[in-house]
C-alpha cells in the first residue's frame, strides 16, 4: 500500500512539500538562534551574577579580615597590657625587665608614662641618631583619654612611628598606682600592613581582572574609583549614569551591555555592603567576543543547516524517537532505582552493603542509628576503617565467602548500653562466579529479647507461685496445730525445773511459727493477688506521701532522700499496692547505700507513659545477679525471703506496666517503672 501511494506523488507535490519543509526548518533554525542568544545572555547573566557575587563576598572577607586581626591584635597586647599593669603596680619592673617580656612576647615596644604623658619607663634605649629629631606627635595626643581616667583601656590602632619612620599599632591600658599614668604597647606594623595589601581588595580587583573574559572590574563610589583592574583609566560617573544610580539603591544585581575602549562590554553593577554599610558599587565588565562570534557562526551555519535538515530529517526523528524511548527507559531504571533506595535507606532493619574491595557502597538510615556511625563517615570507606572493635563481628560476616543467617552478636554502644544484634549476610557474584558484592541485614531484637525475658520471667513466677500456694496451704495446718500446741505448753504445763528456760523457749516457737506464718500468707498473696483497687491519683502526691514514710528511715541511717518530679500526672492506681511496690524499692535502695550516700525518688511523663525512677549510690549489683532479682525466693540477704522485688513486679504488671533495671557495680542501681497513662480497656 505505501509503494501504490508512492507511484502517485507528483514532483510539484514533492517541491511544495520540500519547500514548506525547508521554509519550515529555516524558520525553525530562525527561531532556534533567538532563543540561543537569549538563552546565551542568560547564561552570560548568571555567569556574571555568580561571579560578582562571589567578587562582592571575598572583599566582604577581605574587609572583615583586617578587622578580625586587627581585633586580635589588638586583644593580644591588652591582655599583655594588664598583666604588665598588675607588675607595675606591685613596683618590680625595670627596662631590662620590659626589654625580656618584649622580647619573649614579640613586642616592638613597651613605654610607661606618668599622668602627665613623661615617659618614665621603657623597654626601648633611644638611639643617638634619633636625638634632637622632630617629633610627629606627643604621647597627650593619644593617651588623654586614659592619662585623664575617662577610660581604663583604649586600643589607639595604626599611627606613624614618633620619630623613626613606619608605623606601629598600640594599645594602652590605665597604671594601677596610685599616681596614674598609662602603659604603652606598640607592635611593628610592617608585617600587618604587608599583608593586608597583598589581600586586599584592590590586589583581588587586579588578579580577577587579568583573567581571560574579564574586561575590567572595578569599585567606585560618588567620589570616584577607589579600587580596579589594570586596565582602567576612568569609568562614567555614578552621578551622571541613571543605570549606575538605580543598581546603587537596590540590593540586586543590574545588568547592561556597555561600551568600554571602543568595544562592547556585558557590564555588571552591585553595591558592596559590609555590616549594613554601603562600601561602594562594583562594576563587572565581561567580554562579549564569544557570544559574537557565536551569532556569527550560527548565521553562517544556518544556510548549510536549512539544507542539510531536510535530508538528515528521517534520521533526526528516528534519532528522537530512540532517544526518547532511551530517556523512558532511563528514567523508568532511575525511578526504581530511586524507589529502591528510598525502601532501603527507609528500612527499621540496618542494610550494609560493600563491594569486592571491601569498601562500603550502602549504609542505611537504621544502619547508622543502630552501629552509631553517621552515613558520611561510612559510605566510600573501606570496613577495616568504619568497623572498630565493637563492630568486628559485623565486619567478619561481611568477609565470609557464603552467607550468615542469624547470627546473634551483642553490642556495647558508646554510652555503655548492650543491645542484641542478629545478622543475616546476602552475596551477589559476577560471571566467573566471584562475589562482587555483600550486604548484610541487621535486626535488632533487644526489645524482641527483653519481651521474652519478661514473659517467661512471668511464666516461671506463675508456676513459682502456684507451688508457692500448694505448699503454704500444706504447711498452714500443720503450723496452726504447732501453734496452738505451743500456746498449750505456755499456759497449762509448768516444768519443775529451768521455768525461764522453758518460757523462752514456748516464746520463741510462737515467733517461729508467727513469722512462718506471715511469709506464708506472702507466698498466698503473691499466688492469689488482690484485685486492684483503682483509683484517679496524682502521682507526685503520692510519691510525696511515699517520701514522707520513708524519709524518716533514710535520716536514721545517714542517708540523703531526695524527691522531684517534672510535671503533673494523674494515673489510674491501686494506691495501697503501688505504695507497697515503690516502698519495697526504697527499703532495698536504703539497705544497699552506705550512710552518706543518696536516695532519689522522682516520676516524669514520656509520652504517653508515666516514669517512676528509684536510684540510689549504694554497691551496685553485679551483672550475673541482674538477670535473677526479680525471681521468687532469689534473695542475698541473710534474712531475707526473696519475695519483695517479685511482689513489686507483679504490681507493676497488674497495672499494666514493666519495671526495669540497670546497675554497675561500685556506681549503685536504678530501677525505672512504666506505667501507661492510659490503661487498656479503660
Amino acid at each position: 500500500m505505501p509503494l501504490k501511494l508512492a507511484r502517485h506523488i507528483q514532483p510539484r507535490y514533492v517541491i511544495a512539500i520540500t519547500v514548506v519543509v525547508a521554509f519550515l526548518m529555516v524558520s525553525s533554525a530562525l527561531v532556534e538562534l533567538q532563543q540561543s542568544q537569549r538563552e546565551l545572555a542568560h547564561l552570560m547573566t548568571e555567569e556574571a551574577s555568580s561571579l560578582i557575587e562571589a567578587i562582592a563576598q571575598s572583599s566582604r572577607n577581605t574587609i572583615l579580615s583586617n578587622q578580625e586581626i586587627e581585633l586580635l591584635l589588638a586583644e593580644r597586647l591588652l591582655n599583655n597590657a594588664h598583666l604588665l599593669a598588675r607588675l607595675d603596680s606591685a613596683a618590680v619592673l625595670t627596662s631590662q625587665q620590659l626589654a625580656e617580656i618584649a622580647a619573649a612576647n614579640d613586642i616592638f615596644r613597651i613605654n610607661i608614662f606618668d599622668r602627665k604623658g613623661r615617659k618614665v619607663l621603657s623597654s626601648h634605649y633611644e638611639n643617638d641618631e634619633h636625638a634632637g629629631l622632630p617629633a610627629r606627635h606627643e604621647p597627650q595626643d593619644f593617651l588623654q583619654p586614659v592619662l585623664t581616667g575617662e577610660v581604663t583601656q583604649l586600643v589607639i590602632g595604626l599611627k606613624a612611628a614618633r620619630i623613626e619612620a613606619g608605623q606601629r599599632y598600640a594599645v594602652a591600658v590605665q597604671r594601677r598606682r596610685s599616681g596614674g599614668g598609662a602603659l604603652v604597647l606598640n607592635l611593628d606594623a610592617a608585617y600587618f600592613l604587608e599583608f593586608r595589601k597583598r589581600i586586599g581588595i584592590g590586589k583581588l580587583l587586579q588578579d580577577l581582572g587579568d583573567n581571560s573574559g574579564v574586561e575590567f572590574i572595578a569599585l567606585q563610589d560618588e567620589e570616584g574609583i577607589i579600587a580596579a583592574s589594570r586596565n582602567v583609566a576612568e569609568l562614567s560617573q555614578i552621578a551622571g549614569d541613571d543605570f549606575l544610580r538605580q543598581a546603587q539603591r537596590s540590593d540586586s544585581v543590574h545588568t547592561r551591555i556597555a561600551a568600554f575602549n571602543g568595544r562592547k562590554v556585558f557590564e555588571v553593577a552591585k553595591p558592596l555592603v559590609v555590616q549594613g554599610e554601603q562600601q561602594g558599587l562594583f562594576r563587572l565588565g565581561l567580554s562579549m567576543d564569544e557570544m559574537l562570534a557565536l551569532e556569527a557562526r550560527m548565521m553562517r551555519r544556518l544556510l548549510i543547516l536549512s539544507l542539510v535538515l531536510i535530508a538528515i530529517g528521517a534520521v533526526l526523528l528516528t534519532v528522537i524517537l530512540i532517544n526518547q524511548n532511551l530517556q523512558t527507559v532511563s528514567q523508568e531504571y532511575q525511578r526504581i532505582k530511586t524507589y529502591t533506595g528510598e525502601i532501603l535507606q527507609n528500612l527499621a532493619e540496618a542494610v550494609v552493603t560493600r563491594d569486592r574491595q571491601q569498601v562500603i557502597t550502602l549504609f542505611n538510615k537504621s544502619a547508622a542509628q543502630m552501629l552509631e556511625v553517621p552515613a558520611g563517615q561510612a559510605v566510600g570507606k573501606s570496613c577495616a576503617e568504619v568497623f572498630g572493635g565493637r563492630h568486628a563481628v559485623l565486619a567478619e560476616s561481611l568477609r565470609q565467602p557464603r552467607p550468615v543467617r542469624d547470627l546473634e552478636m551483642r553490642y556495647v554502644s558508646a554510652t555503655g548500653g548492650t543491645r542484641i544484634l542478629s545478622i543475616s549476610t546476602s552475596l551477589t557474584h559476577d560471571e566467573r562466579g566471584e562475589v562482587d558484592s555483600a550486604t548484610a541485614v541487621i535486626k535488632d531484637l533487644t526489645e524482641q529479647r527483653r519481651l521474652e525475658e519478661q514473659m517467661h520471667r512471668r511464666e516461671r513466677l506463675l508456676a513459682m507461685g502456684e507451688l508457692a500456694s500448694g505448699v503454704a496451704h500444706e504447711i498452714r495446718n500443720p503450723l496452726n496445730a504447732i501453734s496452738m500446741i505451743a500456746q498449750r505448753f505456755e499456759k497449762e504445763f509448768v516444768p519443775q525445773a529451768e521455768v525461764a528456760e522453758y518460757h523462752t523457749l514456748t516464746a520463741v516457737l510462737k515467733s517461729e511459727v508467727q513469722r512462718v506464718t506471715h511469709i506464708i500468707q506472702q507466698f498466698l498473696r503473691f499466688a492469689r493477688p488482690p484485685r486492684l483497687n483503682l483509683s484517679r491519683i496524682a502521682l507526685p502526691a503520692l510519691l510525696q506521701q511515699i517520701a514522707a514514710l520513708f524519709a524518716g528511715q533514710a535520716r536514721a541511717k545517714g542517708v540523703r532522700f531526695e524527691t522531684s518530679h517534672e510535671a503533673d500526672c494523674d494515673l489510674q492506681l491501686d494506691r495501697e499496692q503501688m505504695t507497697q511496690a515503690i516502698l519495697n524499692l526504697l527499703q532495698n535502695a536504703l539497705e544497699a547505700t552506705p550512710p552518706g550516700g543518696l536516695i532519689s525518688l522522682s516520676c516524669a511523663r514520656s509520652g504517653s507513659n508515666a516514669m517512676i525512677r528509684v536510684a540510689d549510690s549504694g554497691s551496685g549489683i553485679p551483672a550475673d545477679r541482674l538477670d535473677k532479682i526479680f525471681n521468687l525466693y532469689y534473695t542475698t540477704k541473710p534474712h531475707g525471703t526473696g519475695m519483695g522485688l517479685a511482689i513489686t513486679q507483679q504490681i507493676v504488671q497488674q497495672h499494666q506496666g514493666t519495671i526495669q533495671v540497670h546497675s554497675r557495680v561500685g556506681s549503685g542501681t536504678e530501677f525505672l517503672i512504666t506505667i501507661p497513662a492510659e490503661r487498656n480497656g479503660q
